[in-house]
């Protein structure tokens, strides 16, 4: 092997390394990404499920007032019932 091509298989043998060096890096860079990508998802989905706990527990709140405002129409609507029954009762004897 002469002095050239020794030198031509040193600088190949470097250039290869840098190049695999270079994508080394690009590959961690990559994991990086995402990894920060993955935690922006976990952190958005932390936050929905917060967020739909928070929705879940107003809508219990209103469906617990309805359902008490519902009862109260209903007894007072029994009462008035009550009251109509015993005016005719009342009435036809």
């Amino acid at each position: 092997m002469t002095e050239e091509e020794r030198q031509r298989t040193m600088e190949f043998i470097l250039h290869t390394q840098a190049q695999l060096s270079a994508n080394d890096h690009k590959h961690d860079e990559r994991l990086s990404r995402l990894e920060r990508i993955a935690k922006l998802m976990v952190r958005a989905g932390l936050r929905a499920r917060k967020e739909m706990r928070e929705q879940d527990a107003r809508w219990e709140r209103r469906f617990t007032a309805l359902a008490e405002s519902q009862a109260h129409s209903d007894r007072r609507l029994d009462a008035l019932i009550d009251i109509v029954r015993a005016d005719r009762n009342g009435r036809s004897s």
